[in-house]
């Protein structure tokens, strides 16, 4: 026989489990949905192209261009670099040896 507070849990159990399950329909759906609109996207982007293409446009050129930052700063930065902290030298104090003294007990035999 099972009591109440059993029969309460199994409920719960039962009820987050369909929260869950809904949760993870409505996140493959909106996977679904960015999946096909990235197809429809790349599909707009090749009819583009093949219509260029059919007119007899050149393709578009792309080119590369890079700015170089001057001299100077370059300098600047590197003297005012951080120097890095020394490390600390550790030592070691050695406690001084000493030396076992005879027992009193031992000189009376």
């Amino acid at each position: 026989m099972t009591t109440s507070y059993i029969l309460e849990r199994q409920k719960e159990l039962r009820s987050h489990k369909e929260l869950m399950r809904a949760a993870e329909k409505a996140e493959i759906e909106k996977m679904e949905e960015e999946r096909e609109l990235r197809q429809a996207a790349n599909e707009a982007r090749i009819k583009a192209k093949v219509e260029r293409i059919a007119r007899g446009d050149p393709a578009p050129v792309k080119t590369a261009v890079s700015i170089e930052a001057p001299a100077a700063a370059e300098v600047k930065a590197s003297e005012e670099a951080p120097k890095p902290k020394a490390k600390s030298k550790v030592s070691f104090n050695k406690k001084p040896v000493v030396k076992e003294q005879d027992d009193a007990a031992e000189e009376g035999e």
